[in-house]
């Protein structure tokens, strides 16, 4: 399977990244997956898709309630990352594969029937979301078959606090190092809005799914490092400088409170289904 095609191996966004978007990266709820797959159907016996899933951190939410969940991701570091993670948390019905929206014709035999695909932040990565949905129209359950757009609510943001003081010092100080690095791959926003690509899909009905709940966040320098980190193409623009900068920030932040943080979250999945969709 194809791994970022047409990028060569130093060009690729998330190289590097996948133990930091593991560990810093905001995942779903226990809660709302099993909201999301009793709203969907997602039975015990289903198989789901996890489409640029990175290090599977919403896979192993969903596995609980599905009878296996293929995560596809096209940095093979990510998926590495992902299978490491399942292990240590017993989790057996994943199934990793090194691939991008571009592979999901070639994998199609293998798949075999799906009873949904969800995407999370890789849904603006994709060049053409509009054939990757006639790519999954082909793959998902003619009669029930939903794709789910995890994370589609971005406020309240989890990591809000990153741009409260001191926090906000790492983001200045990241851009001060990386003022002369050239830019690497990025989508740039450049898609219509997620209702309406999914509304002239195969998958019209559309509904977003939410979950609201109160969470504690832990504020530590190394989360706020590790943050920056799982942004695409950081590690790669801070290159030899890495150790500047993050000796600039504890410099930065060495009086910073980290007394925990209590917020308001929402859990959120933009959902589009087949018209007169089994609900």
């Amino acid at each position: 399977m194809a791994s970022w095609p047409g990028l060569r191996p130093d060009q690729r966004p998330y190289r590097g990244t996948a133990w930091y978007y593991a560990e810093y990266r905001d995942r779903p709820s226990l809660e709302f997956a099993r909201q999301l797959a009793k709203t969907l159907g997602w039975s015990p016996d289903g198989r789901l898709l996890d489409l640029g899933a990175g290090p599977a951190q919403v896979s192993l939410r969903l596995a609980p309630f599905v009878g296996e969940v293929v995560v596809m991701d096209p940095e093979p570091d990510m998926v590495a990352e992902g299978e490491r993670r399942a292990a240590a948390a017993g989790a057996r019905n994943l199934t990793f594969v090194v691939g991008g929206s571009d592979d999901l014709a070639a994998i199609a035999p293998e798949l075999g029937p799906l009873a949904g695909a969800v995407i999370s932040q890789a849904f603006h990565w994709l060049r053409d979301q509009d054939s990757v949905l006639r790519a999954l129209d082909t793959l998902l359950d003619p009669n029930a078959g939903a794709v789910a757009i995890v994370g589609f609510v971005k406020e309240p943001d989890p990591n809000g606090w990153l741009g409260e003081p001191p926090w906000d010092a790492v983001g200045q100080i990241l851009r001060e190092h990386l003022q002369n690095a050239e830019p690497g791959p990025h989508p740039r926003g450049r898609h219509d809005p997620f209702p309406d690509i999914l509304g002239r899909s195969a998958f019209p009905d559309v509904e977003l799914i939410t979950h609201e709940y109160d969470a504690v966040i832990h504020p530590s320098v190394e989360a706020a490092i590790g943050f920056q980190y799982t942004l695409s193409n950081t590690l790669a623009q801070l290159g030899d400088d890495r150790d500047a900068f993050e000796a600039e920030v504890r410099a930065a932040l060495a009086d910073a409170d980290t007394s925990p943080i209590h917020v308001r979250l929402i859990d959120s999945a933009l959902v589009g289904r087949r018209p007169d969709g089994r609900r």
